[in-house]
């Protein structure tokens, strides 16, 4: 181990000084301090060879780190150097995001030849080419200042990754036994939801089955729908059982198809609202934008005006602090309001939604009329957006006009919608909604309204479902109010952060024109920690219209308390919750929960208490997450029942590779491939593991983002060897991508290398297999360590001119040592 160790730290030594010495004039390598003066040996091989043979392949590449294209690249043989490099272009310049103003400015550049190569270091200094061969990674470092400002966040659609054919099933599995005098009764549920995909496509299903005493056994299927990317459009086209948008109106549910934007197509710095930010620069001053004392943005621009319209705040409030740092440190603080609607959209930018199709009222109204609906949102200025929209139906259209605000007291925005209608009796009603949004945050105390809005509709006002349920003409008496007014309002104050906590507010309040009274809700809350302890206070009230006041009004306080026993990582936490309301009742939990053997993947929890209508109760769970499902079983018990449950929930996975079991899936996921390896730990994921196929399935993977999938190496054996633990997927939204690793299987050996009349071989000696992959490089004393796929094979031996055979043929593995020593005669 020693030599191998000093052969390491030479070899490390020789590679260094090489690379120094090419770049000084390729001064000659001095091996006299190693052993026999440096006799036989030759580095030239190693020291100056090419990763790649010339040719063209498809290529990763990056830029600065930031995976940005993926394309077809010549590796052309240099007549200077003998070396095979990238052959880079003005197409590929271009389309890497350089400042080609700069280099056509220096006249660097012949564009008459567009098939021209060019040393990108002779071009741009400090700039850098390498590339992995193993990985088909074109590796290129840039200076910022060569590189094009562009939208932050912004992944080429060429590089979205639609993934491979699969099909999965998540499913939610529930059975119940609850035991009373009057006897027991069973329950079971099985939530399901079906996926299949195919290229572009995703079809998906809702179903659910369920089985009770009284209504025996019933599959019920709620939604099938087939939907894919149009990348052109930034959108999502949906057909079959789909929702419309509600960025205009209300909601509904159709048969038919949808096509609207999908603003997770975008990149990070132009999604939702963010204000231009406009000022001007004395020098070759640094701009740094900050959201409630957090710094979003920092750049360096020339002197003169300049324009910041790819800022990404925090959340949908909180106005900007503009800091202008000039040169010679002189400082200019401005202030810029932000305040942000759902409708708001970026200047010159849009957001649409078009849907047609038959209302699917899920069999609750008799009739099922053809609908159309289109909406849509458009920038017109810094601050400013109109939005609007259309619906249009048999004996029914509606037509929306409105416009959001972004001010420096707010955000506001106002729209009118305009209705005409016909009922089932023929009657015509025609009338108008007006409604008012508006959101804050007040920087100096720390408020936040997220949402306080106000509607006001006319007597003869319908929407798209309050005219269907007119139109099922034996049923319309039946439905529940319809709105007259609406006002609804959340506030979060903090009190100082963590030490005084927080309040929130949530009010609502509607009344209506068929019905007397009206309806209220009403929640205050504060919350704070004091050292270790938690503690929430809550109160909620509610008024319903549906019947008598002094009936349907409702008061409800509680109290909350929370703290950890000891300072461990996962430490068992005890909780308290004492309630009462205005009928007199009350009730007081007590419990503890907490990780099992400080495990984190197996929970407990277990709670008593007493309530005045059900007496003394008890209750405890057990959760678990495993490489195949979440699994949950439960006991509860009071003074008059006895409760038993048991919960399972996970996915089926069936692709080319298999069919695996994991966790539920999201809309997208990954499969890990490690081929023939399994066990094998997916870091960041509890209990997701490889299976006998070698795949693993990671539950979740953010649609159009680069999702980084790292291997847990620590826990591979020595038999087994991966050459990169880290895979970047980028997904489309449904997509199911994998993520392949190359692994090895085999054992280590440490090769003595000798000639065939018995004297070692030297330093630098490549050990290669069959295909001439190289596997291990001779330390100073002729050994090498080489993972062998077999037990017995041939390997090829190159020192400078010599180049042998050797054959090697290994004992049955006795022990589970690191790695096994054996010796290679080369002949």
């Amino acid at each position: 181990m020693r030599s191998l160790a000093l052969g390491t730290v030479v070899f490390s030594s020789t590679v260094t000084f090489a690379s120094t010495a090419e770049n000084l004039g390729k001064s000659k390598f001095s091996t006299r301090f190693l052993q026999n003066g440096g006799q036989g040996v030759d580095l030239n091989d190693f020291l100056q060879g090419s990763t790649v043979a010339a040719g063209t392949y498809r290529v990763d590449i990056y830029v600065n780190r930031s995976l940005v294209g993926r394309q077809d690249v010549s590796f052309t043989k240099q007549e200077a150097t003998g070396d095979v490099q990238a052959c880079l272009t003005v197409p590929i310049f271009e389309s890497l995001g350089l400042d080609m103003k700069l280099l056509r400015e220096a006249g660097k550049l012949d564009e008459t030849r567009p098939e021209l190569c060019y040393d990108l270091s002779s071009l741009i200094e400090q700039s850098s080419v390498e590339y992995d061969a193993s990985r088909q990674h074109l590796n290129i470092g840039v200076p910022q200042a060569s590189m094009l400002r562009s939208a932050r966040g912004y992944v080429d659609p060429a590089l979205w990754d639609e993934g491979v054919t699969a099909a999965f099933t998540n499913y939610y599995v529930t059975g119940r036994r609850n035991s009373t005098e009057a006897g027991n009764n069973d329950s079971y549920s099985v939530g399901l939801n079906n996926g299949i995909n195919l290229g572009p496509w995703r079809l998906r299903n809702d179903s659910n089955i369920s089985s009770t005493e009284a209504n025996g056994v019933t599959l019920t299927s709620n939604r099938t729908f087939a939907q894919r990317d149009i990348t052109s459009l930034k959108s999502q086209l949906t057909l079959g059982q789909t929702f419309t948008s509600s960025q205009v109106f209300d909601s509904v549910r159709i048969k038919g198809l949808t096509l609207a934007s999908d603003d997770a197509m975008l990149p990070d710095s132009l999604r939702g609202y963010a204000p231009t930010i406009r000022g001007d620069a004395e020098t070759n001053a640094t701009i740094e934008v900050r959201q409630n004392n957090y710094l979003l943005y920092s750049t360096t621009v020339a002197p003169g005006p300049f324009v910041l319209d790819d800022i990404y705040p925090n959340g949908s409030n909180g106005d900007l602090e503009i800091t202008v740092i000039e040169a010679d440190g002189r400082r200019r603080v401005t202030t810029q309001p932000f305040a942000s609607l759902p409708q708001m959209v970026r200047r010159g930018t849009f957001r649409y939604n078009l849907a047609m199709g038959q209302y699917d009222s899920n069999g609750y109204y008799g009739v099922a009329p053809m609908v159309g609906i289109a909406g849509l949102a458009y920038g017109v200025g810094d601050n400013t957006t109109l939005f609007g929209g259309v619906q249009g139906a048999p004996d029914f259209s509606a037509i929306n006009l409105g416009a959001s605000q972004n001010t420096a007291i707010g955000a506001f925005s106002a729209d009118v919608t305009q209705s005409t209608s016909t009922n089932a009796a023929g009657q015509r009603n025609k009338g108008q909604s007006a409604r008012l949004l508006y959101s804050k945050t007040l920087a100096s105390t720390d408020t936040t309204f997220s949402l306080a809005s106000y509607r006001y509709s006319t007597e003869g006002y319908r929407t798209l479902s309050e005219h269907i349920g007119d139109m099922d003409f034996n049923d319309r008496h039946s439905r529940g109010g319809r709105a007259k007014s609406r006002f609804d309002i959340t506030l979060n104050q903090s009190l100082g952060g963590r030490k005084y906590g927080a309040l929130y507010l949530r009010m609502g309040e509607q009344r209506y024109w068929n019905l007397p009274g009206k309806t209220q809700q009403f929640s205050l809350g504060y919350g704070s920690n004091w050292r270790s302890l938690s503690y929430s206070l809550n109160a909620a009230h509610t008024l319903s219209a549906n019947a008598q006041r002094e009936n349907s009004a409702g008061t409800r306080v509680s109290l909350s308390l929370s703290f950890p026993l000891g300072s461990s990582s996962r430490p068992t936490r005890v909780s308290s919750n004492l309630s009462t309301d205005n009928k007199g009742a009350h009730s007081l939990q007590t419990g503890a929960s907490g990780s099992v053997l400080g495990r984190d993947d197996v929970f407990y929890s277990v709670n008593a208490g007493h309530e005045s209508l059900g007496g003394k109760t008890f209750s405890g769970n057990l959760n678990g997450t495993t490489l195949g499902a979440q699994v949950g079983a439960g006991y509860a018990q009071g003074d008059t029942f006895k409760s038993l449950n048991g919960t399972a929930s996970g996915s089926i996975v069936a692709h080319a590779g298999g069919i695996n079991f994991g966790q539920t899936v999201g809309e997208s996921f990954t499969l890990v491939q490690v081929p023939g390896v399994a066990g094998v730990p997916v870091g960041n994921n509890a209990g997701v593991t490889t299976g006998a196929n070698g795949y693993a399935v990671v539950p979740n993977s953010q649609p159009y983002r680069s999702n980084w999938i790292n291997l847990d190496s620590s826990q591979l054996g020595a038999d087994i060897e991966i050459d990169n633990t880290t895979f970047q997927v980028i997904p489309r939204r449904g997509s199911v991508t994998v993520a392949r690793f190359n692994a090895k299987q085999g054992r280590r050996v440490q090769f003595e290398l000798v000639k065939a009349d018995g004297t070692p071989m030297p330093f630098g000696t490549r050990v290669e297999n069959s295909q001439g992959t190289q596997l291990a490089i001779a330390d100073p004393s002729g050994q090498a360590l080489v993972m062998v796929e077999s037990d017995k094979g041939v390997l090829k031996v190159k020192s400078g001119a010599l180049v042998c055979e050797a054959a090697y043929s290994l004992p049955e593995r006795t022990s589970n040592q690191g790695y096994e020593q054996a010796r290679l005669v080369c002949r």
